[in-house]
């Protein structure tokens, strides 16, 4: 005769539990969101010592093993959507980018120049920000093309395209900022000028004759 195994959880567990996925849902529904993934450097230091405290008490308390097990899969799901969530995000708006990328070195390539705007490649404004947002940045330099748009998982960062060099540049928010700089170079890199020399002391002036 088959015995049956049951799990009872006491109330105490299954508030655990149901916490651990209204967290979950809540972090998936605003970290999970385009731009927000850099907000996830406030949560992993919390989440941090909390799956180590969960590891002490799945090891340690087996009565309360298996509510802080369950919240952990919980926990690691919810991850795992955000991740997946800004993953599928960035890929699709890299092949969005590379197709535009595209173009601009076909219409380089046949006409020896750069292209005025995007809308004369065939790329409407309205197109280009559903896919890539409203703050991509597309000029001529010099006669060269210069292309970016905003990381998908940031407000803050950028990627650069290298038409040179047939490659993507991550640019920081960090490293931008030193071309947001407006102070004049003198501000910013003082140079020290060259003064006369201070006379020794007691150095008394020769008074000059006048002939």
């Amino acid at each position: 005769m088959k015995e049956e195994v049951r799990f009872f959880l006491s109330r105490e567990s299954k508030r655990k539990i149901y916490t651990a996925m209204i967290l979950g849902v809540v972090v998936v529904m605003t970290i999970g969101q385009a731009h927000a993934g850099f907000l996830f450097i406030v949560l992993a230091l919390p989440l941090t010592v909390w799956l180590s405290w969960s590891l002490f008490v799945i090891v340690r308390r087996p009565y309360a093993r298996l509510a802080q097990f369950i919240s952990v899969i919980v926990w690691m799901i919810a991850i795992g959507l955000v991740v997946g969530a800004h993953y599928v995000r960035h890929e699709v708006a890299r092949g969005d980018a590379n197709r535009i990328v595209a173009a601009i070195d076909r219409f380089a390539g046949d006409s020896g120049r750069c292209p005025p705007s995007l809308e004369s490649i065939g790329f409407k404004r309205a197109v280009v920000e559903e896919a890539l947002g409203s703050n991509y940045t597309f000029a001529c330099v010099d006669r060269k093309p210069k292309f970016s748009y905003v990381a998908t998982f940031t407000i803050f960062d950028t990627f650069d395209y290298d038409f040179d060099r047939d490659t993507w540049n991550y640019v920081s928010w960090a490293e931008k900022k030193k071309f947001l700089d407006t102070r004049p170079a003198g501000v910013v890199n003082p140079q020290a000028s060259p003064s006369t020399p201070s006379p020794a002391p007691g150095f008394r002036p020769v008074p000059q004759r006048t002939p």
